[in-house]
């Protein structure tokens, strides 16, 4: 039996349960992540799960708060998940582009509502609900650490689930092409005349985070024979960025060039390399990550790794409208590549 599309007559669990050859009440249950409590075993709730994939199954929650058998029209709650401790400008992409798919979608037989749920770094497993399967009927979760991605490798949420930025089996995935940022801001920094490149990143550390620094530190070992210093900030602010390379030159480190993993840092950085009385690009040369709106405003104007947030957020959306859909041979991850914008930070030494 097909899957049917969010334009079709919702499918219910008494087809799920003819489909199975199992009771109503039996589905609800494995649907509703209480099959441990109704004691069905992990196989029987395993086969229904899988059955309400293939047959495109959707809780329709706004009938079920009016407590109807069914309802001409479905509402389709989606959310965006995201930490507390996260900067906004990728949510706000989020956002802005699941909103316009929306619009286009919305008929008189579906209705949409978006939601921007918050939880804090590396807690998300604490959000409740999370489990429920009548909680959401898509979601995209971006700005994880990797406990949370633990979690999630482990829980299986009941609905569709697009994640940003990671790499998660069991999930639809769009994340920036590995090794990327890393690889090419170091590249860039040695093809500048950088003896000693340096990376300045926060204490907190994503899966993309630490892979850009993981390819960084290998680029530089690779083409200099020498490591790469990494200076840890107390924060992702330009204060934050100021003060550490400040501290890392009072103590005599050695530095000729600067991968900053947020361009916010390397705002900072600018300045503390500037009080030394030191000059950009002839003595330091510098990346950023993100390619801020004023990046080329900058004195010089910063090169930056445009990072892959556009790009990604692109992919994402349509990727889960086509979950949605019931769409078959939907590609599980998607690899974007960030787009380079090279200017006079890293001019030849």
């Amino acid at each position: 039996m097909p899957r049917k599309s969010v334009s079709q007559p919702a499918v219910t669990i008494y087809e799920i349960a003819e489909h199975v050859g199992l009771s109503p009440a039996a589905v609800s249950s494995a649907l509703s992540n209480r099959g441990a409590e109704r004691r069905l075993s992990v196989k029987t709730v395993q086969r229904i799960l899988e059955a309400a994939n293939e047959l495109g199954y959707v809780p329709n929650m706004a009938g079920r708060r009016l407590r109807a058998h069914k309802s001409s029209t479905r509402q389709f709650d989606l959310a965006i998940l995201t930490s507390f401790e996260a900067p906004l400008p990728l949510v706000s992409q989020v956002l802005h582009a699941l909103q316009r798919a929306v619009d286009v979608q919305t008929n008189e037989h579906t209705r949409f509502a978006v939601a921007i749920e918050m939880f804090h770094a590396g807690r998300l497993r604490d959000k409740p609900g999370l489990l429920d399967a009548n909680r959401y009927h898509g979601v995209i979760i971006t700005n994880t650490l990797p406990e949370d991605d633990q979690f999630l490798a482990k829980a299986r949420l009941p609905y569709p689930v697009v994640i940003l930025g990671r790499r998660i089996p069991s999930y639809y995935c769009v994340l920036e092409a590995p090794d990327f940022v890393g690889r090419r801001s170091a590249e860039v920094l040695i093809d500048a005349g950088c003896k000693h490149p340096v990376v300045l990143h926060g204490r907190s550390l994503t899966h993309t985070t630490s892979n850009r620094l993981e390819a960084f530190a290998r680029t530089v070992l690779d083409r200099t024979g020498s490591d790469a210093d990494a200076l840890v900030s107390n924060g992702l602010q330009p204060q934050h960025g100021a003060a550490t390379i400040e501290a890392f030159l009072a103590r005599g480190g050695k530095l000729d060039g600067l991968f900053a993993v947020t361009d916010s840092l390397a705002i900072g950085a600018y300045q503390a390399i500037k009080r030394s009385g030191r000059q950009i690009p002839r003595d330091v040369a510098v990346v950023g990550v993100g390619d801020n709106e004023f990046a080329e405003y900058f004195d010089p104007p910063l090169t930056s790794m445009a990072g892959a947030n556009d790009a990604m957020v692109a992919e994402a959306v349509p990727l889960l409208f086509r979950v949605l859909r019931g769409e078959k041979d939907v590609v599980k991850e998607v690899l974007v590549v960030p787009t380079v914008f090279q200017r006079a930070s890293t001019g030849k030494k």
